[in-house]
């Protein structure tokens, strides 16, 4: 088996929910293990925990789970999980297409807009657009994180679509 031309390890999670691949990511502790365990009882799959190595296949950025780490997640909480033992085998795969980013962060206060306020991370050469999320916030993680998936669907997976119809609302 031959590595790939490019490769790139990433502190994270990397989950796949509601067909999109999405890397977690944030200081060490802010919760991104927590996050991906309450997302995998809602449906979504564990892809890697800790550390994900990403690679560029037929251009796209792909994310894999170090044969070490393959079906665990660790939380401070609970410890080491066999996801697949106690979400059942569906709850966990190999690899998934990388499509978004979600930042964690303890505080996060961006500015009054009426745009979903998000940066960029780029990884092997790919951007993919970052939503950060403050774990200070009153509303669920899964409330915030389906709304805005749902507002990437009904905009055709186009941030910049979103936006300008977000700022189209306002001009009165």
């Amino acid at each position: 088996m031959s590595l790939p031309a490019a490769m790139d390890s990433q502190h994270g999670v990397m989950i796949h929910y509601r067909d999109k691949g999405i890397f977690i990511f944030g200081e060490p502790g802010v919760g991104k293990s927590s996050l991906a365990l309450e997302l995998i009882h809602h449906g979504a799959e564990l892809i890697a925990d800790d550390v994900v190595d990403f690679t560029l296949e037929n251009d796209q950025l792909i994310a894999h789970c170090p044969k070490l780490l393959s079906g665990l997640l660790h939380t401070r909480e609970l410890g080491l999980i066999d996801i697949r033992k106690v979400c059942g085998e569906a709850s966990w795969d190999a690899s998934t297409i990388a499509d978004l980013c979600i930042e964690l962060k303890q505080v996060h206060h961006p500015q009054a807009s009426v745009d979903t306020p998000t940066d960029q991370k780029v990884i092997l050469g790919k951007p993919l657009v970052v939503l950060t999320l403050s774990v200070e916030n009153p509303a669920s993680f899964k409330t915030r994180i389906d709304s805005w998936l749902t507002m990437q669907t009904i905009h055709k997976d186009s941030h910049e679509k979103m936006q300008l119809w977000q700022i189209d609302k306002m001009a009165f």
